[in-house]
């Protein structure tokens, strides 16, 4: 059985393996573990949004373990024995293996036994460059040994330890030996014992080569060849073998388990009779002929060679070869080691005697491969179509395509990758070809959770699933093809990958917009879009309720705006009712409507207030009244369409009038602590020059209200304001708000303006309205690593782990805005190169009978959590307001509310 020494981190992954938590092959040391959250949700505004928390990384740390086989576990029961004449040279074949997650040099000693007989003389070890057990020529003496990460194809190597036993020494005494090897990180395996007997009878040796020596790939045929000579001091006899005639010397090799032989072995010897022969069973022999191939290993099938004579018929110095071919099956999973030995089997000329060569391992090599194609055809031949997002994916052969696309929009199209190699293997994700200013990015196959770092690991021959989302410019548009090529690279072998590509056959505008008087908006008759003229005196001002409808295709939102006589203004504000009249209270004024969703049924209405300056000259004053698209607001770059506008025009017949007027009122949010400005215009709209002043505000809750004509001198009143007849003076009012003061706290002050004139008074007022406001969704995400399944932190931020370890990540998610969410989705997938092991979730703010829901698909919700993941599998949490048993529209998420997500995970 094969022992790993341990040492630190390592222990722990087979006290884990141990208890029954499945680990595949150590994480190479340096690798990254990238990790990113994501919450999708519904806003207090009816919009459906998607965030992603701060990325979390933590590196792998290198961890030290070493074998070295064959096993001798004490100097009574050594794992290889030799026998030979005194003076002559013994040698011991072993494997030196790197079985720790990092590039490490073994240091190699050779310590001799104290319950043995006597020391053996000039011992060296030498590297085993074809790993046959022999020394041949122009191999070399080492010391130590430096072999890559377990896994990979130099993590192993076969020495050599020559020894000779001094000349003298009598026959049947024996000398035992040690081969320690030390990492350079602590660990040590010592336990290697082996044996050199003196005889003076006969003795045979015994070695085996294959080659290659190292790892194969499918398909490939190894050749094994089992050599030696009788290098003891009498002739060898031979031995009864079952099946076969006579006596002889039997070389003998069990078929690795899967192997198969598809061609006659050959051999030779230098003095008998040399037959071919196989057994079915291992232990009864026949003649091999070709009648009889394939053979295919089993555990029990075994090829030979058998060296008949009479007598002690092969002297010393005799030697013999025998050599078979075997074929790796080309099913053969990486990982798959074919270790082989053969034996011979003699009689020394007192008793029958079995040698055993040195061991030869050929591990199967990762092949690595990849195919990625159109979702569900990996492999391509891919037919049909499925709905992504807004449009209608069709799939042929090895590409898939859109028909068309409106600007603005975003594209998904979904693919399928699968790992064609032989073993598992992550994936580097890549695309090219969208056009300048399309933004991409990889989302997992639930077409929200973004991909970071490579994906995987994928098992040979499985499946995984990933999307591309590509947002368009909102000014975009194009009538040929843009082709956009997704690519999969394999990581263990970078020169393999793949390709699938992605059509879009044409780009349209998906931005529109009618300006219109009130009832008139999205009939398709512009002739009727204009409002009546109106007329008003001086120092006033006209309204026009209007409406705008999104005749687009994308959700957008439009900047207002007027085009207005000389000194005149134009506020906009929202008509909820769609009635023409100005709400009560008074809204506050806007200049952007707002996302509006596209058709005729989610038109907006808004009265334009046009103020008239004081003074004004009787007469008909032209107007005109503006939207445009706050998106789709490129001026006509070449194949980009122009901005989405419209406009109305009307008239506005004036007289003169005399007064004073404080507009408009204003409302504004700000945080705390937090200052904001507004502006309004005091103007005369009387026949004379006025005076005008202004005291100071009260707050009742400790704000600072202070007063400016130019905006840069301030103070807590005005007086002396000079206006003259007609004009206008503007009044910038500023608010700061202290630290402390509660989310959602409200306050209206009144601005109170009193004009003296040569005869009379005139005094008008405004109010400000000012709310305390946080932001929405906000993701936050941590992560700290433990050592292995223990309450000992290893790194308090995450950022490092070794193999075996435990991190623990910690997403939370708060409402810090003063609406309502619904519909909140936390999700956070499994990184590469971990195992799930647990997860949990809390909720706080969310009020009695809320319950935590847990999913794996998005889909279907549980009250428990998993209990496992699959490799780029994604948890989902959300809280269940509504009692439904289900995450949807009908859950609200409070102001002030918070989820916590608890996903522990292990490192591979």
């Amino acid at each position: 059985m094969r022992r790993i020494k341990l040492k630190g981190p390592l222990a722990i992954l087979v006290a884990l393996a141990l208890i029954g938590i499945a680990l595949a092959q150590p994480t190479p040391a340096g690798t990254s573990i990238s990790n990113q959250a994501s919450a999708r949700y519904v806003d207090s505004a009816g919009q459906p949004r998607t965030t992603t928390s701060n990325q979390v990384v933590t590196v792998v740390q290198q961890v030290y373990s070493l074998t070295i086989t064959p096993n001798g576990s004490s100097e009574a029961l050594p794992g290889q024995t030799r026998s030979a004449l005194p003076g002559a040279t013994v040698y011991f074949a072993y494997t030196v293996s790197n079985t720790g997650n990092g590039t490490d040099t073994i240091a190699l000693t050779t310590p001799q036994g104290t319950a043995d007989n006597f020391n053996l003389t000039g011992v060296t070890v030498y590297r085993d460059d074809n790993c046959n057990g022999a020394l041949d020529a122009g191999e070399t003496a080492v010391s130590s040994l430096t072999l890559s990460h377990q896994g990979t194809p130099s993590s192993s190597a076969c020495v050599v330890v020559a020894a000779t036993i001094p000349a003298g020494t009598p026959a049947g005494q024996y000398a035992n030996l040690n081969l320690v090897g030390t990492s350079s990180g602590g660990p040590s395996d010592s336990d290697n014992w082996a044996r050199a007997n003196v005889t003076a009878a006969a003795a045979l040796t015994a070695n085996k080569s294959a080659s290659p020596s190292g790892p194969v790939t499918p398909g490939t045929t190894i050749t094994y060849t089992i050599f030696g000579q009788n290098t003891g001091g009498s002739a060898a006899s031979g031995v009864s073998v079952p099946g076969l005639s006579g006596s002889g010397i039997l070389i003998r090799d069990i078929i690795p388990a899967g192997l198969e032989v598809n061609s006659l072995p050959t051999g030779s010897a230098g003095a008998g009779t040399v037959q071919i022969v196989y057994s079915a069973d291992g232990t009864n022999w026949a003649p091999l002929t070709a009648s009889n191939l394939p053979l295919v290993g089993n555990g029990s099938v075994a090829v030979g060679m058998f060296i008949s004579g009479s007598g002690a018929f092969f002297p010393q110095g005799a030697s013999y070869t025998f050599s078979f071919q075997a074929r790796v099956p080309l099913s053969a999973p990486a990982g798959t080691a074919y270790t082989n030995a053969a034996t011979v089997r003699f009689n020394d000329g007192t008793q029958q005697q079995v040698v055993t060569t040195n061991g030869t391992t050929n591990p199967v090599a990762a092949s690595p491969n990849v195919a990625v194609g159109p979702y569900g055809y990996p492999t391509g031949g891919a037919t049909g179509s499925y709905t992504a997002g807004s449009y209608t994916v069709g799939r042929s052969g090895d590409t898939q395509s859109i028909t068309s696309a409106y600007s603005g929009s975003v594209v998904i199209f979904r693919h399928t990758l699968r790992n064609t190699g032989n073993a598992a293997d992550s994936f580097t994700l890549s695309h090219s070809g969208a056009p300048s200013g399309w933004v991409c990015q990889f989302l997992a196959d639930d077409l929200t959770t973004p991909l970071s770092g490579p994906v995987g690991p994928v098992s040979a021959g499985g499946d995984y699933s990933f999307a591309l989302r590509c947002a368009i410019p909102a000014g975009y548009t194009a009538t040929t093809a843009q082709t956009i090529t997704v690519t999969a690279t394999s990581q263990a072998g970078p020169t393999q990958s793949d390709s699938t590509t992605n059509l879009v056959q044409a780009v349209v505008s998906g931005y529109a917009v009618d300006l219109a008087r009130l009832g008139s908006g999205g009939d398709g008759d512009p002739s009727n879009d204009n409002p009546p003229s109106a007329s008003a005196n001086p120092g006033t001002q006209v309204n026009f309720p209007i409406e705008v409808v999104n005749t687009g295709n994308n959700p957008d939102s439009f900047n207002l705006s007027a085009t207005l006589p000389s000194g005149w203004s134009a506020l906009f504000y929202p008509d909820a009712n769609c009635d023409g009249v100005m709400d009560t209270p008074t809204p506050s004024p806007i200049t952007n409507t707002g996302v509006i969703n596209p058709g005729g049924a989610n038109r907006r209405c808004y009265i334009a207030v046009v103020q008239i300056p004081g003074g004004t000259a009787p007469g008909a004053n032209p107007i005109s009244l503006r939207v445009d698209s706050a998106t789709d607001t490129d001026p006509g770059t070449p194949g980009i369409q122009p901005a989405s506008s419209d406009t109305v025009s009307t008239t506005v017949n004036v007289n003169l009038v005399v007064g004073l007027a404080l507009d408009p009122d204003r409302s504004g949010t700000v945080t705390s602590p937090g200052t904001i400005t507004y502006t309004h215009n005091l103007t005369n709209t009387g026949n004379a020059n006025a005076t005008v002043s202004i005291p100071a505000v009260t707050s009742a809750y400790g704000w600072t209200y202070e007063l400016s004509t130019d905006g840069s001198t301030w103070s807590a009143s005005l007086s002396g304001i000079s206006v003259p007849a007609g004009g206008s003076v503007p009044l910038y009012v500023r608010v700061q708000v202290p630290g402390g003061q509660p989310i959602g706290r409200s306050e209206t002050a009144t601005l109170t303006a009193n004009a003296t004139y040569p005869s009379g008074t005139a005094s008008d007022t405004a109010t400000v309205t000012t709310t305390i406001v946080g932001g929405e969704l906000n993701l936050t995400k941590s992560a700290v690593s433990y050592a292995g399944a223990t309450t000992t932190v290893r790194h308090p931020s995450g950022a490092q782990a070794y193999p075996g370890d435990q991190i623990v990540y910690t997403v939370v998610a708060s409402n810090i805005g003063t609406g309502s969410l619904t519909n909140v989705r936390v999700s956070d997938p499994l990184p590469a190169h971990t195992t799930f092991v647990s997860a949990s979730a809390t909720a706080s703010g969310f009020g009695s009978g809320a319950q935590v829901l847990y999913s794996t698909n998005g889909t279907t919700w549980s009250t428990t959590p998993p209990t496992s993941l699959p490799t780029g599998g994604i948890l989902y949490v959300g809280v269940d307001t509504d009692g439904n048993g289900t995450i949807d529209g009908g859950d609200v998420m409070p102001a002030g509310a918070s989820i916590t997500l608890s996903l522990r995970v292990q490192v591979q």
